[in-house]
């Protein structure tokens, strides 16, 4: 088994209401969590995530991220420090023995590391 597995993929979206629509009554995702910014759609495999793209992150519409869940956070972290990449977020604590490591790639996506 890899040490690799694909938690989320989120979109980021300025037309957040017309989006949820989409996955939610056209498409009929489950929904297993919501706010005013963030929608949690149940698939049978990873997440899908739709983050409404306002204020600070605006920019942010019609980019797409994902997460991968590793077994070893602090081990990757470690590697990627070592290979000397753009680590924008260094083991944050997530609470319940989880943090998130977040690593910008040169082509300037960033890609979030989730585990224990």
């Amino acid at each position: 088994m890899s040490d690799f597995q694909v938690s989320y993929v989120s979109i980021w979206s300025k037309d957040f209401v017309g989006n949820r629509d989409v996955f939610a009554n056209v498409l009929r995702i489950p929904i297993s969590y919501e706010d005013e910014n963030i929608v949690v759609f149940a698939t049978g495999g990873a997440q899908l995530v739709l983050q409404r793209a306002v204020d600070a992150d605006a920019e942010l519409d019609g980019s797409v991220q994902f997460g991968l869940h590793v077994n070893s956070l602090e081990r990757i972290t470690n590697e990627l420090h070592e290979a000397k990449l753009d680590v924008t977020l260094d083991r944050e604590d997530l609470g319940q023995a989880q943090g998130v490591t977040v690593l910008r790639l040169p082509s300037g996506q960033t890609v979030e590391f989730v585990g224990g």
